[in-house]
C-alpha cells in the first residue's frame, strides 16, 4: 500500500489515511471474492500496482480536478471507477456493466466501502447510450481494457455532452488502432485532444500505460451507439 501511495503522491494526487483504507479493503475484496472471477489475479501486489495505480494514473487528465460526474464504461471489477469514487468523494461515478456477476461483485464492494457516491448500471453500453437518462448527460467517460479504440470511442461518447471528454484507458497502443480511433472521432462528434505517456516510479515494475483522450465537440449523431454488436464488428475509422 505505501508503493501506491508514493505513486500517487509523486502524481501530486494526495489520499488521507481514510482513503487508503478504503483502497486497501477493496484490494481485498477483489482478491478474496468467489462468487466470480471479476478481475483474474488473486495476488494482492498485482491488483495494488497494476490495477488500483493504473485506474488512479486517470487524475493525472486536469479535467478530473474540475468536473463532477463520469461514467465507467465496461467497468467490470470497477476498474477506473471505484478507486476514482474513492480518491474524488465529490465525483458522481457511474459504473456501466452488463455481466450480472460483475455488476453482482460491484453492489458488494458499494455495500462493504459505503460509497454514496457510486451508481451502478447493468446494461449494454448500446442500449444505455440510447436512454435520455444516460445519453449525453456525463462530463467524462472512461474506459479500460475494454475493446479496440475505435469500439471504445463509439461506447463512450453518446453518454457524454459537448465539453465534456473521453479517457480511454491503453497500454501498447498501435497507430494503426489510434488512426482508427481518429477516423472514428470524425463521425462521433469528438477530436483527439492527447496520447499522454504515464510516468511510473522507477520503484514500479517498469508498464507502458496511455491515457487517450478525446475531447466532445459537437453532438453526436443518433444513429451511434449502432445496434448490439456493429462496433465490434463493423469498428468505425477502420472500414
Amino acid at each position: 500500500m505505501e508503493q501506491l501511495r508514493l505513486q500517487c503522491a509523486e502524481w501530486g494526487i494526495e489520499l488521507d489515511v481514510a482513503q487508503l483504507s478504503s483502497l486497501s479493503t477493496f484490494a481485498d475484496l477483489l482478491a478474496d471474492y468467489d462468487l466470480a472471477n471479476v478481475i483474474g489475479t488473486r495476488d494482492l501486489s498485482t491488483i495494488l500496482l497494476d490495477h488500483l495505480v493504473d485506474a488512479l494514473s486517470c487524475l493525472l487528465v486536469p479535467d478530473f480536478h474540475k468536473e463532477t460526474s463520469i461514467i465507467d464504461v465496461g467497468t467490470g471489477a470497477g476498474l477506473p471507477g471505484i478507486p476514482l469514487s474513492i480518491a474524488r468523494p465529490d465525483l458522481r461515478v457511474a459504473l456501466l456493466e452488463a455481466s450480472a456477476k460483475k455488476s453482482c461483485f460491484l453492489h458488494y464492494v458499494q455495500a462493504a466501502l459505503g460509497q454514496s457516491n457510486l451508481k451502478i448500471v447493468r446494461a449494454r453500453a448500446e442500449e444505455a447510450g440510447n436512454q435520455p437518462q444516460h445519453r449525453g448527460t456525463f462530463a467524462l467517460a472512461t474506459a479500460r481494457a475494454l475493446a479496440p479504440l475505435p469500439v471504445v470511442l463509439e461506447y463512450c461518447t453518446p453518454f457524454v455532452h459537448v465539453g465534456g471528454a473521453i479517457i480511454a484507458m491503453k497500454g501498447r497502443l498501435s497507430e494503426e488502432e489510434l488512426g482508427g480511433g481518429v477516423g472514428a472521432s470524425y463521425q462521433l462528434g469528438i477530436e483527439l485532444r492527447e496520447v499522454r505517456k504515464v510516468k511510473h516510479s522507477v520503484e514500479l515494475p517498469p508498464k507502458e500505460r496511455r491515457l487517450v483522450i478525446f475531447d466532445k465537440v459537437e453532438d453526436t449523431p443518433a444513429k451511434f451507439p449502432r445496434r448490439l454488436g456493429l462496433a465490434k464488428k463493423r469498428p468505425l475509422g477502420l472500414n
